[in-house]
């Protein structure tokens, strides 16, 4: 039987490289003994204790904190360690179903706004909806994904610009008088109870209107849209709103793309 096992056999047997194994030792992890030769020399205790390393770094544990737990191991100790061992898988299994359930609303959402109506004038009651905005005196189409992205950065823990929340953003009202249709003023998260809040939307009547597609037609929509409002004896009362339902995370295909226009009318 082998007493002794070299550096670069026990860096096989666990899938290590040696200068793991090096610094363990600097770190008072492990201690083997110098053969003749000056080489280190492993033994079945060392066998041991890598086990026992190796399942306290999958709790994050520290080289300290193994240190302490190696130079004090009891059964009490171990117990103490299941218990966080369990906590952890806890907290796990909880954000595996939140991504679970984050991946179920995704889906839902795509399979709903790839088929509904498109170039249709309608009009909508909404309650009040609470949201979470950046605001910029001008902002380009080209800036919108970016000022997203930093506005998902701000709520990390909260936001996703993958994920369930509808965004979007606010055509800025003094661009459209002038005929341009590819500024906004601020771009938006919808939230739900529980999640940051910087205001809301207001509640009242909407009209809506969906367009698949380039945002390169939003003027053509937005004609349709102010048309459908006219012939309905209604005005607007607020800038429209674009809400990015299926856009260039969820396909390459353009024609694809499906958002939503909203206009809060009176």
């Amino acid at each position: 039987m082998n007493n002794f096992y070299k550096i670069h056999e026990i860096a096989r047997l666990f899938q290590l490289h040696p200068d793991t194994l090096r610094y363990y030792e600097e770190k008072g992890l492990l201690s083997p003994v110098r053969g003749k030769n000056g080489y280190r020399m492993y033994t079945i205790q060392d066998i041991c204790t890598l086990n026992v390393i190796r399942s306290l770094r999958e709790l994050d544990l520290s080289g300290e904190e193994i240190r302490a737990f190696l130079a004090h191991r009891s059964i009490q100790e171990t117990l103490s360690l299941l218990d966080r061992e369990e906590a952890l898988l806890a907290d796990k299994l909880a954000r595996l179903k939140e991504a679970q359930e984050e991946a179920r609303q995704r889906r839902q959402r795509l399979e709903h706004y790839r088929s509904v109506p498109f170039g249709q004038v309608t009009l909508t009651q909404e309650q009040s909806r609470p949201y979470v905005f950046l605001q910029r005196d001008l902002i380009l189409e080209k800036e919108v994904d970016f000022l997203l992205k930093t506005l998902e950065q701000q709520h990390s823990n909260s936001i996703k610009v993958i994920g369930s929340q509808t965004m979007g953003a606010v055509l800025d009202h003094q661009s459209l008088e002038k005929g341009v249709y590819d500024h906004f003023s601020s771009v938006f998260f919808l939230t739900t109870p529980g999640q940051p809040c910087d205001a809301s939307l207001p509640a009242g009547t909407y009209a809506s209107l969906f367009y698949r597609g380039s945002y390169q037609r939003l003027g053509e929509h937005l004609h349709t849209l102010a048309r459908g409002i006219e012939d309905q004896g209604l005005a607007p009362a607020a800038a429209p709103l674009e809400l990015y339902h299926i856009d260039t995370h969820d396909t390459s295909l353009e024609e694809e793309y499906v958002t939503q226009l909203q206009m809060l009318v009176q």
